[in-house]
């Protein structure tokens, strides 16, 4: 063979075998040419573990309940994640940050707060805000609320208050895993959500020795000076994981790294209250709560019968989601008059009852305003589902 051609064919595979290798190295920066919005987010994510693996100094100055950003311009520099131009398989760049957040255990979520042309990470509360029409004035569905005051006019409307579901035709059903929970509330800090399902054993709201009364029938104190009702401490075996659910279902590990910890209305309410701005509930704060169960305000808000006057009225379990489930469970607010009473729903209304009688714990929890919207339209058949990216 011609000595000539023999080099050009050697030069020419030494090309060829160099593009190969810079084509390889590339595809381990950035895992492939171009990708699905999805596929990015997930590379995202990938990019800042392994960023945080590298730099493990970074979650330290990070406390519970807060996050820190980590921009994608940075990753991209720092050879975490390919050219921002390079990844979407539109052509148009990406740009956002991914958030560390600190979780109330300790534990870290990764959230992606990215855009890459037309596509962007959605959180869920804007979903649901918006599949709602920003919000309802008449009718079921997702009413905003200002000072207490519930908006029935579309130029009322702000976008700032507290967004609860009333009536009885609400698509507001969120499954995590197993579990199954609908939205009782959205605002700044998440979403409100209550279990549909309940502890499998019923359980006394309290059944301590009452002094007023000289019987065993409980002290209706939620929470006073570090003493826990048994309510509470059912709560928290919920919480933790360490109680038997409804149809033996397991508590879903994923939930507590979505969660942000909530401020809870133990205040009293006499029967013959009628106000429904949570202000008689929210007299009293028990703060930094991880889960807790239903105040009585909130069943009153979702109903929509204008003969809701009073907690205990028949009419507040009409045109109201929170009457579909027909067991008994217990509300979190107590008596205002009697120590030895709290409040119960029979089914489709509340009625008091003494603490120490027998009823399901339904928890509450609260989902944090950063959980992105995976997919589904809220009702039951399908359920809104959340981005999870730390399996």
């Amino acid at each position: 063979m011609d000595k000539k051609l023999l080099k050009y064919l050697i030069v020419l595979g030494v090309l060829i075998l160099l593009v190969i290798i810079l084509s390889f190295l590339s595809n381990a920066v950035t895992g492939g040419a171009r990708f699905s919005f999805e596929k990015i987010e997930e590379k995202a994510v990938s990019a800042t573990k392994k960023y945080v693996k590298d730099k493990p100094g970074v979650l330290e100055g990070i406390t519970p309940n807060t996050s820190y950003p980590v921009s994608l311009n940075f990753l991209s520099n720092q050879g975490y994640i390919g050219d921002l131009e390079e990844l979407s398989k539109d052509g148009s760049r990406c740009g956002g940050q991914v958030i560390i957040f600190k979780t109330i255990d300790g534990n870290i979520d990764y959230v992606p707060e990215i855009t890459c042309g037309k596509n962007s990470s959605r959180k869920l509360v804007d979903q649901i805000i918006e599949d709602n029409g920003g919000g309802t004035v008449s009718g079921s569905g997702l009413y905003e609320k200002n000072d207490g005051r519930f908006i029935t006019d579309y130029q009322g409307l702000t976008g700032t208050g507290e967004y609860v579901f009333r009536g009885d035709e609400v698509n507001n059903f969120l499954q995590i895993d197993d579990n199954l929970y609908r939205i009782v509330a959205i605002d700044d800090t998440g979403i409100l959500v209550i279990y549909t399902g309940y502890l499998q054993k019923s359980v006394a709201w309290d059944d301590r020795y009452n002094e007023d009364v000289k019987k065993n029938q409980g002290v209706n104190d939620y929470e006073i000076n570090g003493l826990k009702s048994r309510a509470m401490e059912n709560v928290e075996y919920f919480y933790n994981g360490t109680v038997t659910l409804l149809n033996k279902e397991k508590y879903s590990s994923k939930t507590r790294n979505l969660l942000v910890t909530m401020d809870l209305c133990v205040g009293k309410r006499k029967e013959t209250d009628t106000d429904v701005s949570g202000r008689i509930e929210c007299s009293k704060i028990l703060q930094d709560q991880k889960a807790g169960i239903l105040p009585a305000y909130y069943f009153m808000g979702a109903s929509l019968d204008p003969n809701c006057k009073t907690i205990t009225s028949r009419a507040c379990g009409n045109y109201n989601y929170l009457s579909q489930f027909n067991d008994y469970w217990w509300l979190l607010t107590a008596n205002g008059e009697n120590t030895n009473e709290a409040y119960l729903i029979n089914k489709r209304y509340a009625e008091l009852s003494f603490c120490s009688a027998k009823a399901s714990i339904r928890p509450i929890i609260k989902i944090g305003a950063r959980v992105l919207y995976d997919k589904g339209n809220g009702t039951k058949d399908n359920p809104y589902t959340v981005k999870y990216f730390n399996d």
